[in-house]
């Protein structure tokens, strides 16, 4: 299976699971971000170009089978997906808790620049009330399902390459 059914196939499984079976659970009105989860991880796994051009897909299809202006979340998530790819990049070597962290405030992130560009539209007040209390919700039930997710998202974008390739402190320093 090449690169570009790999991700195809990822994205069209991941709008089934929002539309399906995400949507469908929901704590205090919200519920898993999963097409923003998989953008995220995109960006990690596949780095700023690719995770970007995944992103944008995603958000399209977010938009596509939801209720917000088409484009609302293509805009949104190819920023994510490189932000997070520039983070992973720039810092040093991770721990399990800190990628967890990190997971959760780019999820977070997302949702407010969702809920920022939405009111744009008029969708939502940014002064809501409730938006502090939903993105705490949508971030810790998305999290909850991003270990299996992340197995996935790599499968998809890193098209069979090794994914276990450090070329850090390779530099001139390193090689020595």
């Amino acid at each position: 299976m090449t690169h570009r059914f790999r991700v195809l196939a990822l994205l069209l499984t991941a709008t089934v699971a929002q539309v399906t079976v995400f949507d469908e659970v929901r704590v205090a009105g919200a519920s898993v971000e999963y097409l923003l989860l998989v953008s995220v991880l995109t960006g990690y796994h596949g780095g700023p170009e690719r995770g970007a051009v995944v992103a944008f897909f995603a958000g399209l299809l977010h938009d596509a089978v939801t209720i917000t202006p088409m484009g609302l979340h293509a805009l949104v998530y190819p920023s994510l997906a490189v932000a997070t790819s520039h983070l992973e990049v720039r810092l040093a070597r991770f721990t399990r808790p800190f990628l967890g962290s990190g997971l959760a405030v780019a999820i977070a992130g997302g949702v407010l620049a969702a809920a920022a560009v939405g009111s744009l539209f008029g969708l939502r007040e940014l002064g809501d009330p409730g938006l502090l209390r939903t993105t705490v919700v949508v971030v810790v039930m998305t999290v909850a399902v991003a270990p299996p997710t992340s197995r996935a998202v790599r499968w998809a974008v890193t098209g069979g390459l090794p994914v276990d390739v450090d070329l850090r402190g390779q530099g001139a320093e390193g090689g020595g």
